[in-house]
């Protein structure tokens, strides 16, 4: 079975120039500062919004004034030796939460963009072409270059669950070639081992799927969704794909219910903060399961 890569942040904080998501968020606060210690960057993201939108400014021309703030403060990040061996394993599909292309940038061929999504990302995807192969890059969470598919708040997480749910169940129709299409089922798809892959959606029922520098926080309601009706699906067959977790820093209560929903944990060790080398090793690893 082929392998999958689902990456965020994490690989992101080895770079020179790396922008955390506390200066994502002082950034759009805009001096607005609030507590927020217990509160989800959904809602954090959700509060920022309300306490600024005004009823005399259209609602989606406040909200991308603040994802262009996003995208502009995202356009600086750099790449990373990380990224390039994470390159180096030359999967044929990456999936990540970033909005940067930073990883993109490893890859050293340029990008064919084959998603004409406005806001949602179920198929944002990007090809990049060398002579002896083709490699598929999701954004997931949207993408800099497109400010208004940025995904951070309750609404276009709420809003994505939904796609996805459309998706799953073969009620999910798009236009190619200026022609509607729809998809099949999930299940149907499983029963025929048949995956149209028009969404980064199949490969977390048609690959193995490692997920590595994403801490995958309970707001991230998206990913835990699919987790969640894969599981489902899936639930008394013996023959199916791997999802792979690799954490350095996981709670008991986390790893019980990732266990629960058919993710294998795999608990890493960081020494003396050098997270470089822990993710390497991560990567390096991903082959042999």
């Amino acid at each position: 079975m082929k392998n999958s890569v689902l990456f965020g942040n994490g690989l992101n904080r080895i770079s020179a120039k790396s922008v955390s998501w506390n200066e994502l968020l002082g950034k759009i606060k805009e001096g607005n500062e609030f507590e927020d210690k217990t509160l989800p960057n959904t809602m954090i993201y959700e509060r920022i919004f309300m306490e600024r939108h005004q009823s005399t400014v259209g609602e989606r021309a406040d909200e991308m004034d603040i994802k262009k703030k996003i995208s502009e403060a995202m356009k600086e990040q750099g790449s990373n030796e990380v990224f390039d061996k994470l390159a180096s394993l030359k999967f044929s599909d990456y999936m990540t939460t970033n909005y940067d292309y930073a990883f993109t940038k490893s890859l050293g061929v340029e990008a064919i963009r084959h998603s004409i999504e406005d806001i949602y990302s179920l198929r944002r995807r990007r090809e990049y072409k060398t002579a002896s192969e083709s490699i598929n890059v999701w954004h997931i969470h949207g993408e800099i270059d497109h400010p208004k598919s940025i995904m951070l708040g309750l609404d276009h997480y709420c809003g994505s669950v939904s796609k996805l749910d459309a998706y799953v169940k073969g009620r999910y129709k798009y236009k190619k070639e200026k022609r509607r299409t729809a998809v099949v089922s999930m299940k149907n798809k499983l029963e025929n081992n048949d995956f149209c892959n028009t969404s980064w959606v199949d490969l977390f029922f048609s690959t193995n799927v490692h997920i590595v520098g994403f801490s995958l926080d309970y707001s991230e309601m998206d990913i835990w969704w699919v987790l969640n009706k894969r599981a489902r699906i899936l639930a008394g067959n013996s023959a199916y794909n791997n999802v792979y977790f690799y954490s350095d820093n996981i709670d008991d209560e986390k790893r019980e219910l990732l266990e629960s929903f058919k993710v294998t944990v795999v608990e890493t060790e960081v020494d003396n903060g050098d997270y470089s080398s822990m993710y390497k090793n991560v990567i390096s690893g991903m082959i042999n399961n």
